[in-house]
């Protein structure tokens, strides 16, 4: 199973504002009617039940949303950019490049905006006045943006079943599913997570086979990590001992302290303890004497076989009312670790606002979004256009900012990726 994938994802940048003006033969000083331009495309990410798995993500790991189209005379806008959807199953987390949590899909529908699409240009027609009839000046469209995310998939489902390799968890899941893993008398048969759906007492659940754990999971040895993960959505755990073990309780043992080592709040989930291989009669004659050797009396015991279904009915009894005393709402690992310090609280990224004004090796540079967007569609060459832009800069501030830092005639001025000379 593919678990864990870096993305790369690009929104679309917005279209830039149009400069024109009108021109039908009997309408004089028609004025302006450059439309805006288009909104580039979103890069979304939504839940979706019918996905899996993160496979997909295997070979296509780039992602870009269209662009918005420029405005154009008549006042007409630009078309936006196409968004683009990207499917994941549900359970999966999203992490920026600093592995923060940042979104977690935890319903069928469920979006997240990953990168929201460059807003469009205004036309010229935007920047008419009284004293300005005929605006020669327009907006660019607004960039889009480029991240890295990492998706991590944590399965959801109701009842987890864990234990050392070769426990007969992939026996179990078959008896109680359509699940069809792959099954041999030797560890590490199952690599992979399997889920599969449960109907039992006119109730259905979701169940999947967690691979077996080994000593140092909680440090990644192995796969541990990969499937520990996985644990934390579940609510109820099937701790399947291998009656034919030398040591069974040492195993259950060394099963909970890796469970606890990697999130305290795991060893806190109920856990039905099963002794499994009853069928074979050197376990069915130590059964009793295995679970004496358990030596936890909290524990819910039951002595089981996967291959013939003895005891199994009981087991599936009580984890149906276990269930049922459960509130119904998924786990997640942000609840456990909600506290003040490192709560995952999702808000957008704020787009910067207002003016502000940096001197570096001489040169003024301005930081204005707005106006950096118009800087960028203005002919240098045009007197009036200058004179236009001089009287927005006015208008927005930085005239006063700039003024206000200290510029004199003759420095030289940055806005975005335009330089002149101040006069």
């Amino acid at each position: 199973m593919i678990d864990s994938v870096l993305i790369q994802i690009t929104s679309g940048s917005g279209g830039d504002g149009a400069i024109s003006g009108r021109h039908e033969k009997f309408v004089p000083r028609g004025g302006p009617d450059g439309g805006d331009g288009g909104r580039g495309g979103n890069v979304v990410i939504v839940g979706d039940h019918n996905e899996n798995t993160l496979i997909n993500f295997r070979y296509e790991k780039n992602f870009a949303a269209g662009n918005g189209e420029n405005g154009a005379k008549a006042k007409k806008h630009g078309k936006n950019g196409d968004d683009v959807v990207i499917r994941v199953p549900v359970g999966t987390q999203i992490l920026n490049e600093d592995g923060r949590v940042i979104a977690d899909i935890l319903s069928t529908g469920e979006e997240y905006i990953g990168a929201p699409g460059g807003r469009g240009g205004y036309g010229n027609v935007k920047y008419s006045s009284s004293t300005s009839q005929y605006p020669v000046i327009a907006q660019a469209g607004e960039e889009g943006l480029k991240k890295s995310l990492r998706l991590e998939l944590k399965l959801i489902a109701d009842v987890g079943i864990i234990g050392v390799p070769n426990a007969g968890k992939s026996s179990l899941i078959t008896f109680l599913t359509a699940a069809r893993p792959k099954i041999a008398n030797y560890p590490f048969t199952t690599i992979d997570p399997v889920l599969g759906i449960v109907e039992h007492r006119d109730k259905d659940f979701v169940m999947v086979d967690i691979p077996g754990l080994i000593e140092g999971a909680h440090k990644g040895v192995g796969l541990g990590h990969e499937f520990l993960r996985h644990i934390e959505r579940t609510k109820v755990l099937i701790h399947l001992v291998d009656g034919t073990s030398e040591d069974p309780s040492g195993d259950f043992r060394k099963i909970n302290r890796e469970l606890e080592m990697f999130n305290e709040a795991l060893i806190g989930k109920p856990q039905i303890l099963a002794i499994n291989k009853v069928d074979l009669d050197e376990v069915r004659i130590l059964a009793e004497d295995i679970r004496d050797a358990m030596g936890q009396s909290g524990w819910r015991f039951h002595i089981v076989s996967a291959v013939s279904g003895e005891g199994i009915g009981p087991m599936m009894d009580e984890v149906v009312q276990v269930l049922s005393e459960l509130p119904n709402t998924i786990p997640s690992k942000l609840s456990f670790e909600a506290t003040e310090e490192n709560i995952a609280i999702l808000r957008p990224e704020p787009k910067r606002r207002g003016v502000s004004i940096s001197h570096e090796n001489g040169v003024f540079i301005v930081q204005a979004p707005g106006v950096e967007r118009i800087a960028q569609r203005i002919d240098y060459e045009d007197w009036l256009a200058r004179m236009q832009f001089y009287k927005h800069m006015q208008k927005t501030g930085v005239v006063k900012a700039l003024e206000e830092a200290g510029i004199s005639e003759g420095d030289t001025v940055r806005i975005g990726n335009v330089e002149w000379e101040w006069d």
